[in-house]
């Protein structure tokens, strides 16, 4: 046998064996439901956004977790001549809080979420995910705990983004607009669709940030996201 059959021989071999491991690994999935009412001079406005976190256990080339939300940022209309809130599927904006509870790109932290149910973390947080799932009732969180929370001047134009303070709703909401209830939950509900009938360049903007610009190079609102903080797929 040639070398360079031994070669290709050995490279079938590496892909089997990857194919092989990739298929045997570990999955395990649960959708969380974020629920946000405010006060507001015309009376409470309340919504709900469900998500889910899928995690896959890895062995190759080495051990590890990765994970994938499928479902959307929460949109909440507060009415006419009102800017909405949004809160993202994300936590990358200086003004939400510590960030101890909000991941970059998972949705809410897993041993985070054990602990809102009075579950103990287990030593491999995706051994969590299953106990999680099965979960049931609405429970409290505080502003502190929430994703980032934007809106837009102009809905229409992603470069309009504002980030929200969660301690200080009035300060880009306009006044009177307070916290009522904030709440999240374990749940086994279809996941939320429809906010690009509410933002429609979200397709268009799939590959660049909220600027316009396909780098995040700049210490704005509109550089630091992107579509993927609003959206992901849920074919």
């Amino acid at each position: 046998m040639s070398i360079i059959s031994r070669s290709f021989l050995n490279l079938a071999v590496v892909a089997v064996i990857a194919l092989g491991v990739a298929g045997c690994s570990k999955v395990e999935t649960y959708r969380y439901k974020l629920t946000l009412a405010v006060n507001t001079p015309d009376g409470i406005k309340r919504g709900s956004s469900v998500v889910e976190v899928v995690f896959r256990q890895a062995w190759f080339p080495q051990r590890g977790t990765m994970h994938k939300l499928r479902g959307e940022a929460f949109y909440l209309d507060l009415g006419p001549g009102a800017r909405p809130l949004i809160a993202l599927l994300t936590r990358k904006l200086p003004k939400g809080g510590s960030g101890r509870h909000w991941t970059r790109d998972a949705g809410p932290d897993t041993r985070w979420m054990s602990r809102v149910y009075d579950l103990t973390p287990s030593e491999d947080f995706i051994d969590d995910v299953p106990r999680l799932a099965r979960m049931r009732g609405a429970r409290p969180i505080t502003p502190s705990d929430l994703p980032d929370l934007v809106t837009f001047s102009d809905v229409k134009d992603p470069n309009s983004v504002a980030e929200i303070d969660p301690n200080d709703l009035q300060a880009t909401l306009g006044p009177n607009i307070t916290w009522h209830e904030i709440t999240l939950e374990s749940v086994d509900e279809p996941i939320t669709t429809g906010i690009k009938a509410k933002l429609p360049w979200l397709t268009a903007y799939r590959d660049r940030t909220l600027d316009g610009t396909r780098y995040r190079d700049k210490n704005t609102v509109a550089n630091s996201l992107s579509t993927a903080d609003f959206h992901e797929s849920v074919d």
